[in-house]
């Protein structure tokens, strides 16, 4: 509304306003007539509200001066006509308007060439006095906003145009037969058919003596549209000469004078256009011999004014800081939802350019200027409502998506849909299991890291659950000065790559294909960046992968993360198509099924074969005492020699085994149970219907080092001595030694008690690879390898161990069947147990079959001791 209604004790002496912002028109001021037929609509306008055709009247009371100015404005919702038209009676000297004397302005005749007429009315019979623009009334809406002005001597002019738009004038006319005073009326008059009962609508009505001006023009404000130009408003209609002399202003701060001066349309403000761009600040305005268009001039008058620089929002320079998903059961904060903003820029950001959504229909945000770090509380009005009382920077968002407690994609962008910032929220970033239940945030723990997804989340340690407007609770805000490292690539087709990163990366910069190059060499056409995974990048190749080639790729250091650091250069990463596995392309190659106390266990894989193999396809059992199956389902990729451990712990693991070994080939992996004496372990692969068992083996304790008691084998892993060789072999097993990682095993390295393949002369039964040994668990020459070679199958054969005094100390065959070729294993043990002594030692090796043929043979060999 325009004006406020302002009236004396005495209603005979009052001036007449009114704006209908009181929601009546029967008091301050009391309108009379057809009452029955108007309301105040919610617009706060007075509107005709009759319940069938014809006319109606409304007027009001007041002091209508002989020099007056008449202010209102009306709309009609239709195009009017003789039929359907509006009287405005300015003056009267009677409530029944029809019959009084006095002056109205009447909009309604038949045609498109409506024109506003000035009548004098004389005991109800009207004389056209004057009339205005042809056609300003016979549009459909009509919608206007009248000034009528009228001095002592009679004379009249009316000003009229858009209710946002300046006036315009119409007319000016001379009569003074009726005059005014304490006792005069106001008043409307509508005439309307059945289908305009409700389409006259009048408001920001005003009447107020028309005084003589001897005033200065009074300096009212200035404020700024862009910070090179600044409007200055005052009270009246000023001088066009003086008012836009430059040197009649000044701004401080070393603004200084404005380079040029224009008089806005109203002549009652003019455009400063600056020679010195305003930063953010506050400012003082000076003016100076100003003069309104009588000729008043003004003195020298100041107004302050602020100018705040608000910039454009771009990626990271606002973050979602805190999560409010479940409330329930709360832990001292209202049980409602909310999400933080921060501002980790040096910008004010106006919220109200941007979105907020959670992958559904963005929601606009209601405006809000955002200082440079500052917070924000963001949730719907009865969120903000329960939150305001200890909350002072919230901001109700009326369509406010509802969070999902177990997770949820928020984005928050710009209106051209560009986004700010991501957060694809999950419940386990809580990471202690008690707070998932409910009432604690999920908290950011460093914004100068904005890329990093959930290792930058954590739950809030704030005793109330969260931190609402404030610094998080788990607040860090060292710098990143990490490089991003390329992990992995993994290839989802024979022409696009999936990369994956440390960090989360710079989205343009890393969305150059001419970062990347593989060798053998492929032609890189696109890099993507996952929108919700900033670490994740997406290469598509012009030309397909080889099955059977290994690639090695390679990122530039054009590539950086989000905070500018540049990639790590490391050796390449290699990737290839995996292929399908044929039975022991891949081997069981080191078991720990029986840890130290807490300890983890672990299952180590070797690729014997040439072949790339992906782990999504493969499946760990256990088929000893029923079905224990458990998916692997990783895409990962073992390359021709990798060893790959699967366990439960891989922190533990790498604790246990400190030295040497390669951490990120430690997979975590519950699998099937195994026990600590005997169990079985198979791999398969499952693909398309298809399915091969690659390596499978039942395990004993007792195929530990046979000089190993019970309790020493605790701890102990289990290796495969030869990956040729089948694994259902207990002398193809032995125990790890400590001398390689620390510990007794060698998780992700080579066994330490492996042997070469090599095949025995095949002139001899038996064959020693090497003929000396000393038991000692150093992991070198640890025991006896006995190869043996026989001329024929169904061969039972004998192999005795004597001393060099001939004296019997252990058997490792006693007259069985043996196959053809294989090998046995001595530990240096007795056939009690006990451990033999240092010396020379002679194998005796007897084999026969069935029709009698027999053959012998003897080896040496040597035990020793090392000190």
């Amino acid at each position: 509304m325009l004006f406020c209604a302002v009236f004396s004790a005495a209603p005979l002496s009052a001036q007449i306003t009114d704006d209908f912002s009181d929601g009546n028109f029967t008091a301050n001021p009391a309108w009379q007539g057809a009452t029955a037929n108007f309301i105040v609509n919610t617009a706060g306008e007075l509107q005709l509200k009759a319940p069938a055709a014809g006319n109606s009247t409304l007027a009001v009371q007041g002091n209508i001066t002989d020099s007056s100015i008449w202010n209102l404005r009306f709309r009609m919702e239709f195009a009017p006509s003789a039929s359907n038209l509006l009287r405005i009676y300015l003056l009267a000297d009677q409530a029944d308007l029809l019959t009084a004397n006095g002056y109205y302005l009447e909009m309604g005749e038949n045609g498109t060439a409506d024109a506003i007429r000035l009548y004098r009315q004389d005991a109800g019979v009207g004389t056209l006095l004057a009339t205005g623009t042809a056609g300003l009334v016979g549009t459909d809406p009509v919608s206007l906003k009248l000034q009528v002005k009228r001095s002592v001597s009679g004379n009249w002019t009316l000003s009229a145009g858009a209710p946002s738009g300046s006036l315009q004038t119409e007319f000016s006319v001379n009569d003074a037969t009726y005059k005014g005073g304490v006792n005069r009326f106001f008043g409307v008059y509508c005439l309307y058919s059945a289908t305009r009962t409700d389409k006259f609508f009048f408001d920001d009505i005003s009447i107020l003596p028309d005084l003589p001006d001897t005033q200065a023009p009074k300096l009212i404000s200035a404020s700024v549209s862009d910070p090179s130009h600044v409007t200055v408003v005052f009270d009246e209609k000023l001088d066009s000469l003086s008012a836009v002399k430059a040197a009649s202003y000044s701004i401080n701060g070393g603004v200084g004078q404005p380079a040029s001066v224009s008089l806005l349309s109203n002549k009652q403000g003019v455009l400063l256009t600056l020679s010195n761009a305003l930063n953010s600040g506050a400012y003082t305005l000076q003016t100076n011999a100003i003069a309104d268009f009588v000729g008043n001039v003004s003195t020298t008058q100041t107004t302050d004014f602020q100018y705040v620089k608000i910039e454009v929002a771009t990626e990271f320079d606002i973050l979602i800081n805190e999560i409010m998903a479940d409330p329930s059961p709360s832990k001292g904060l209202p049980e409602v939802e909310w999400i933080e903003l921060f501002n980790r820029s040096n910008k004010v950001i106006d919220l109200g350019k941007l979105r907020i959504d959670d992958g559904g229909t963005p929601q606009a945000i209601p405006t809000y200027l955002l200082q440079p770090n500052q917070y924000v509380v963001l949730g719907t009005p009865l969120a903000i409502l329960a939150l305001a009382p200890t909350v002072t920077n919230v901001l109700a968002v009326p369509s406010f998506p509802s969070l999902n407690n177990d997770g949820d994609l928020l984005e928050l962008s710009d209106q051209s849909g560009a986004y700010i910032n991501r957060v694809n929220y999950k419940i386990d970033w809580h990471k202690d299991l008690a707070h998932r239940d409910g009432g604690y945030t999920l908290e950011r723990i460093n914004p100068n890291t904005p890329c990093i997804g959930a290792a930058n989340w954590s739950s809030s340690a704030a005793l109330i659950g969260g931190t609402p407007g404030g610094p998080n609770s788990i607040l860090n805000t060292d710098p990143d000065a990490t490089a991003p490292k390329l992990l992995a690539a993994f290839p989802q087709n024979a022409t696009t790559l999936n990369l994956t990163f440390s960090e989360g990366l710079d989205r343009i910069k890393a969305s150059n294909p001419a970062a990347y190059s593989l060798e053998p060499s492929r032609t890189i056409s696109s890099a993507v960046v996952n929108a919700d995974a900033r670490n994740m990048v997406t290469l598509t190749l012009l030309e397909p992968l080889l099955s059977g080639n290994v690639y090695a790729l390679s990122v530039g250091n054009m590539v950086e993360d989000c905070s500018g650091n540049t990639v790590e250069t490391t050796d390449p990463v290699l990737v290839g198509l995996p292929e399908k596995p044929e039975f022991q392309d891949i081997v069981i190659n080191e078991i720990l099924f029986n840890p130290n106390p807490y300890g983890a266990r672990y299952v180590e894989m070797y690729n014997r074969s040439k072949k790339v193999f992906s782990w999504e396809n493969f499946y760990l059992a256990n088929f000893y005492d029923g079905s224990d199956v458990v998916a692997i389902n990783l895409q990962r990729l073992l390359f021709p020699e990798d060893y790959h451990v699967f366990t439960a712990s891989p922190s533990d693991i790498a604790a246990r085994f400190p030295n040497n070994i390669h951490p990120e080939n430690l997979i975590q992996l519950v699998g099937p149970s195994y026990s600590d004496k005997l169990d079985n372990l198979t791999l398969y692969w499952v693909k398309d219907g298809v399915t091969v068992v690659v390596d499978s083996v039942t395990y004993h304790d007792d195929w530990h080092n046979a000089l190993y008691s019970t309790s020493e084998r605790e701890g102990v892993a289990l290796e495969r001595i030869r990956a040729d060789l089948p694994a259902q072999s207990k002398t193809n097993w032995t125990s790890a030694a400590t001398t390689i990682t620390g510990g007794p095993g060698t998780p992700t390295l080579p066994n330490s008690q492996r042997l070469n393949t090599t095949s025995a002369n095949s002139s001899d039964l038996i064959f020693l690879e090497k003929d000396r040994f000393s038991p000692d668990d150093d992991g070198y020459e640890d025991f006896l390898n006995i190869q043996y070679n026989l001329p024929a199958s169904g061969y039972a054969a004998t192999l005795s161990i004597y001393d060099s005094n001939g004296i019997p100390v252990k058997k490792l065959a006693r007259q069985e069947l043996i196959g053809t070729t294989g090998n046995l294993r001595w530990d240096g043990d007795s056939d009690d147990g006990s451990r033999v002594r240092p010396g020379i030692y002679i194998l005796y090796f007897e084999v026969f079959n069935p029709t009698g043929t027999v053959k012998k043979e003897k080896k040496i060999a040597t035990l020793v001791r090392k000190f």
